[in-house]
């Protein structure tokens, strides 16, 4: 059996997320029929996140295993001319067997965009989220600081979060300013909770326009409560922007 990687784009707007679901259309639902269209057998295909509703994504990995022996390009292009214009592979490669998205994946990417001007450009307005009123970027900023580490994330997750362990490590959470009142929050670790980078965003806009201050922070991943922390910043903003494997395995 054949392991293929395959990297993804994707426009989240119409989907349910990532994850199959019996009753709603998923980006997993739709690359796997297509999958086992063009290859003629059963696949089961395992992604790297498991996006929610609404998500976008620059870069997914997904992979699947095939007895065929058809050359990598013949099913690349087999599988675009199948699948809808809002899902694109967009690389496929074979890796080691033993290659699993999710289980060697050691580190994810996400950026989350926001405009704070007062009329949002009509063409962004599925992957940018307003901010209405003034917001104190210093602020923000500073309090993005707060996250870099390992800190237990019960404050940051949904409530149907069902991860055994709310222990992360983060590396990375940033905010760019951008030209034409557009901001975007950059942020990387290991794993992520259900909701964790929205409810950050949701948090540190919170801060941004005074409603929660800075010195709270410490005192609200204490509480490991999540009624305590600020509102769930829409999905429509945010995206999958890279994901780094273990060295050990090839992809």
């Amino acid at each position: 059996m054949r392991t293929i990687k395959l990297v993804l784009e994707y426009d989240g707007t119409a989907y349910s997320g990532w994850q199959m679901q019996p009753n709603a259309p998923t980006v997993q639902g739709v690359l796997q029929n297509v999958v086992e269209t063009v290859m003629n057998h059963s696949a089961t295909v395992n992604g790297s996140s498991r996006t929610d509703a609404g998500v976008h994504a620059r870069f997914q990995v997904a992979a699947f295993k095939t007895p065929s022996r058809r050359p990598i390009s013949d099913i690349m292009k087999g599988l675009n001319a199948m699948l809808p214009d809002d899902i694109r592979v967009c690389q496929m490669d074979e890796v080691d067997p033993n290659f699993h998205p999710r289980a060697h994946a050691i580190a994810k990417t996400y950026r989350y965009s926001m405009f704070t001007g007062r009329k949002l450009p009509v063409f962004e307005r599925l992957y940018c989220t307003q901010i209405r009123g003034r917001i104190n970027l210093a602020r923000m900023e500073k309090a993005a600081e707060y996250f870099i580490g390992t800190h237990d994330f019960s404050s940051f997750r949904a409530a149907d979060c069902s991860a055994r362990t709310t222990i992360r490590e983060i590396s990375e959470s940033r905010f760019n300013k951008l030209q034409n009142d557009h901001l975007e929050y950059i942020i990387s670790g290991n794993r992520f909770l259900h909701n964790m980078v929205r409810i950050i965003v949701g948090t540190l806009i919170w801060i941004g326009k005074g409603k929660m201050k800075i010195e709270e922070l410490p005192a609200l991943f204490e509480r490991k409560d999540r009624r305590f922390a600020g509102p769930t910043a829409p999905a429509k903003g945010l995206f999958l922007e890279n994901i780094r494997f273990k060295e050990d395995k090839k992809c």
